[in-house]
């Protein structure tokens, strides 16, 4: 069968990716544990990880979340018609009670509940403003939403009330962590601007739950009125959820489609969650070796001469060049160490960047080896 030229314009499409060094490819994983990968037979210093806090390959907790199997391996309908669990709603109400908010609603990814979140709640009767570097699910949701929204420069307090004070404002959708830029806003400030306009705050914590904050209980306590979480990330775990009122639970109930209408996660999801939960609240020595690792590699990274932002758990490393930024990924590849580089439409374009994604469980060695790594490559 001739092949239609539809599919034939998708191939010219990514053709030009690939000769503008946007290629993007996915990578046969064998095995990894809190700080190493093997592709292809190959281990490699994984620095691409977002199992912050290593809980996610624990083999104790692995012991653990596998006896919740003999639940099943599926709900078998969505969460309104028969598909939610006892535990499941035990889970939400106990990740609303860590965080400290009223309800709590779980969904099968990170992307679903902020798109679900945004485009649910707003129509073109309300006004949103967002950082310009907010996560693609946000802008996704608010475009959906057809609300009318206004984008501030990235982090910038000062641009943000210059809108405030041109629009009535019904939110200010930010993130207390952003994994790209590897940096996070002030937020004492937004406070100051929330208590002067009186909008509701809607932080994306993704980042920033289980690893920062007093428990890992995030940075936007007291600040944000609505928050999204992952379970994906520092929780070890897969699915997300979003923190609010109590009002908000009930609506997205009632009309949030990407809630509504997709079959829940596994049955023994919520006690996987109840489990996880309970590791994250008495985590701090992992969360103190985190920040050591974090502190350290700051330091150790700098050395290379080259400019390394972020305070956290996530460092960036500016190229600019999507070519030569993969060019230097791969080159740390070759080396045994694994970097991603962040391009457009990740990024803006022509500000590609390595993003460093630092675990409890690496080392100073495997930091120090990064940093020979990255002289040696950015010289080839």
């Amino acid at each position: 069968m001739a092949e239609h030229p539809f599919f034939h314009e998708l191939k010219e499409r990514v053709c030009i990716q690939r000769k503008s060094g946007l290629q993007r490819l996915m990578l046969a994983v064998s095995a990894r544990d809190g700080r190493s990968i093997t592709i292809k037979d190959k281990k490699y210093i994984d620095f691409t990880s977002n199992d912050f806090l290593g809980l996610g390959r624990s083999p104790r907790l692995a012991q653990q979340i596998t006896s919740f199997l003999h639940q099943g391996s599926s709900a078998g309908a969505s969460r309104l018609i028969s598909g939610t669990s006892k535990a499941t709603l035990e889970a939400e109400a106990a990740l609303a009670a860590f965080f400290g908010y009223e309800a709590c609603l779980i969904f099968s990814s990170g992307f679903l509940a902020n798109f679900t979140l945004l485009s649910t709640l707003f129509s073109p009767a309300h006004t949103l403003i967002l950082d310009k570097r907010v996560h693609a699910s946000t802008m996704t949701g608010v475009r959906h939403s057809r609300a009318k929204f206004h984008a501030f420069r990235h982090n910038n307090m000062a641009h943000l009330e210059k809108i405030l004070c041109a629009y009535p404002v019904t939110a200010v959708l930010t993130e207390s962590l952003f994994s790209m830029d590897a940096d996070t806003p002030d937020l004492n400030a937004l406070q100051q601007l929330k208590n002067q306009f009186g909008f509701l705050s809607i932080l994306d914590e993704a980042h920033a739950f289980g690893v920062l904050g007093p428990q890992g209980k995030g940075l936007g306590q007291g600040l944000a009125d609505m928050a999204v979480g992952t379970l994906g990330k520092a929780f070890g775990l897969f699915g997300a959820f979003i923190l609010g009122p109590a009002a908000m639970r009930d609506y997205l109930l009632h009309f949030g489609q990407g809630f509504i209408y997709t079959t829940a996660l596994p049955p023994g999801h919520g006690d996987m969650v109840l489990a996880m939960l309970e590791h994250i609240a008495q985590a701090d020595g992992r969360r103190a070796q985190l920040a050591k690792v974090s502190r350290d590699a700051q330091e150790i990274l700098s050395e290379t001469g080259l400019v390394v932002h972020g305070q956290h758990h996530i460092l960036r490393i500016d190229i600019g060049d999507e070519s030569s930024c993969v060019q230097i990924s791969t080159a740390l590849q070759e080396k045994g160490l694994l970097v991603f580089a962040a391009r457009y439409p990740t990024v803006p374009l022509g500000q590609a960047k390595l993003r460093v994604c630092l675990s409890c469980e690496h080392s100073p060695a495997d930091v120090k080896k990064l940093r020979d790594a990255l002289i040696l490559s950015m010289k080839e």
